[in-house]
C-alpha cells in the first residue's frame, strides 16, 4: 500500500512516517520533496515556483514513479509531503486509484497553535515560511478530499502510528 500522509507544514507527517516505518517489516520512504528539488534545481530561475505542486513535471514524475512502485515493490511506500493544491491530489493521488493502485491519502490535523509550537520546537523561528503557511494549509486542506483525517493534538507519532494502522487495516 502507498500512504501519501499529508499536512500543513511542520504538523508532523515526517515524525508519523518514521513511526510508522517502525511498524512495517517492509516499508520505504519515497521523498518526493527531494524529486521536488532535483526539478527545481534544473530549471531556469525563471520558471521558479514556491512549492512543487506547481510544477507540473513534478506531479507527473510523482505519479509515475508510485505507479512504478506500486508494481515493482511488494512492501509499504510512506510519503510524507504537504499537498494543498486540490489539483495535485487529483494530479496523483486519484490518478493512482483510478488506476487500481492501492493508495491513502492520510490528512494530518491539529489547531493553528499546535502546529506553530510544533514548527518552534523543531528550531525554526516565528517569521519562518512554514509559519507563514499554516493558515494557508489548515483552509484548504480542510476542504480537500482524503481517505482518513487523523486529529493529532495531544498524540505523539507513535499512538498516530498505531491509529493509522488499525484504521488502515494493516497488522502491526
Amino acid at each position: 500500500m502507498i500512504i501519501w500522509i499529508n499536512g500543513p507544514y511542520g504538523i508532523g507527517k515526517s515524525a508519523l512516517t518514521a513511526a510508522l516505518q517502525n511498524h512495517l517489516q517492509e516499508s520505504f520512504i519515497f521523498d518526493a520533496e527531494r524529486l521536488g528539488d532535483a526539478i527545481r534545481e534544473n530549471m531556469p530561475g525563471s520558471f521558479f515556483r514556491e512549492t512543487f505542486e506547481e510544477y507540473p513535471l513534478w506531479l507527473e514524475t510523482c505519479q509515475s514513479l508510485l505507479k512504478a512502485l506500486s508494481q515493482d515493490y511488494s512492501g509499504h511506500v510512506l510519503i510524507p509531503m504537504t499537498l494543498i493544491r486540490p489539483g495535485s491530489v487529483a494530479a496523483i493521488v486519484d490518478r493512482l486509484k483510478a488506476q487500481q493502485v492501492d493508495i491513502a491519502h492520510v490528512m494530518l490535523e491539529a489547531s493553528h497553535e499546535t502546529v506553530r509550537q510544533r514548527i518552534l520546537a523543531r528550531g525554526e523561528e516565528e517569521d519562518c515560511w512554514c509559519m507563514a503557511q499554516i493558515d494557508r494549509c489548515l483552509e484548504a486542506q480542510r476542504e480537500m478530499t482524503c481517505d482518513q483525517r487523523l486529529w493529532t493534538e495531544g498524540k505523539n507519532p507513535e499512538e498516530l502510528a498505531r491509529e493509522l494502522l488499525g484504521r488502515l487495516g494493516i497488522p502491526q
